[in-house]
């Protein structure tokens, strides 16, 4: 994807610069004619994108301010604008500006940006009637703000008419300090509070070849600033360009539209998942309960089945050792009409049969056993308002 075109106004003119390399720079006088017809020559010599330029005003055209407000500040906009005329020199002139806020733990830290509209604005009704898009107007120190540098402390020296030292934490401006002469680079190095220092060269010496950045060692010398301009710039601060001079970026607004459709769509798509799943699940629930009575049904079958089994299993596992068919006639021909067998258990090591059942009458059912063996009383109890009796019988 092309890069901007970036575009400095300068005291004198305006220097159209190559989007990533520093080398490549056209100047245009300030009395010079024809702007629009200069930013598409160079568009199509750098080879930069068509219809957007990256438009920046040289530092000595800015006025800026660094200063607290205190924490209770409802709304900092309103209290920058109720101040401007305190805070810059312009008095009631037109005055372009935009600042930057950190909170701290004692106050708001504000970096303040401004500039005379003078000039500058004539530059841009001539870009924007040329039929160009503006992606802001920054201060010139925004060009070198780049990822390069955005987690270190770091500092930059740009020559004019003063010599310009600016401190840096990240993409964050912390200050910019005002040099009557250029500062040396132990100087530079106290005032950054880092050894990370970049200098741009001035004029006479922007044609030497672009120094490389040293490796991870220690620093005892300026790092070129050009390296820094090989990059996109972040713009992420100090738009000073009015909210009316900023053409709708039709491509933003689209994606935007595309975006909110898409939530719809993901909507409506989740809303109908959810009521096929509401309606699925009613579904289920109607088939469980219809289910419900044969599945209770069924586990009582079980049980029975069960029981039935473990009656068998009885049964089988009185032996050979005993005639079933025999033992059960006879004691049913002997067992009282009062009485009848609950369970029944042969014990093939000593030979007996166990009887366990109900009975009106104890001695009546004992004394009747007697003639199928040896019937011995083991236990009683009371269930079901009658005697539970358990009786071993030695099998004759």
């Amino acid at each position: 994807m092309r890069e901007p075109l970036d575009i400095i106004i300068l005291k004198d003119g305006l220097r159209l610069c190559h989007p990533t390399d520093p080398s490549q720079c056209v100047f245009v006088d300030r009395e010079e004619r024809g702007v629009g017809l200069k930013i598409v020559e160079c568009i199509e010599r750098f080879g930069a994108a068509a219809s957007t330029v990256n438009l920046f005003v040289c530092e000595d055209l800015l006025f800026f301010k660094a200063f607290d407000l205190p924490l209770e500040t409802s709304d900092i906009a309103e209290a920058v604008d109720l101040q401007m005329e305190m805070l810059t020199p312009f008095a009631d002139e037109p005055t372009w500006y935009s600042f930057s806020t950190l909170r701290t733990a004692e106050a708001y830290k504000v970096t303040l940006y401004a500039a005379q509209s003078g000039y500058i604005d004539v530059y841009i009704q001539e870009m924007i009637e040329a039929g160009f898009q503006l992606s802001g107007l920054f201060p010139e120190s925004q060009r070198y703000v780049n990822r390069t540098n955005r987690k270190n402390q770091w500092g930059l020296l740009l020559p004019g008419r003063f010599f310009k030292a600016f401190v840096f934490n990240g993409l964050t401006l912390e200050d910019r300090l005002l040099c009557s002469a250029e500062p040396s680079f132990t100087e530079a190095v106290e005032v950054c509070r880092s050894d990370i220092v970049y200098r741009q060269p001035p004029r006479d010496e922007e044609d030497s070849p672009v120094a490389p950045l040293p490796g991870q060692t220690p620093y005892f010398e300026y790092l070129d600033a050009r390296n820094l301009l090989r990059q996109r710039p972040a713009l992420k601060a100090y738009n000073m360009l009015p909210a009316s001079y900023q053409r709708p970026d039709y491509l933003k607004i689209a994606i935007m539209v595309l975006a909110v459709l898409n939530i719809l769509t993901l909507a409506a798509f989740g809303g109908v998942k959810m009521y096929k799943l509401v309606k699925t699940e009613r579904r289920i629930d109607r088939e469980i309960a219809a289910v419900s009575p044969l599945v209770k049904e069924m586990k009582q079958l079980r049980l029975k089945e069960e029981d039935r089994l473990k009656a068998i299993n009885q049964m089988r596992s009185l032996g050979s050792g005993l005639n079933l068919i025999d033992f059960l006639t006879r004691l049913t021909k002997t067992l009282p009409a009062s009485s009848y067998v609950d369970q029944m258990r042969y014990d093939p090591k000593t030979g007996a049969v166990h009887v366990q059942g109900y009975t009106e009458d104890v001695a009546e059912m004992t004394a009747s056993l007697q003639e199928l063996g040896d019937a011995k009383l083991k236990s009683t109890s009371r269930r079901k308002n009658k005697t539970y009796f358990h009786v071993e019988i030695g099998v004759k």
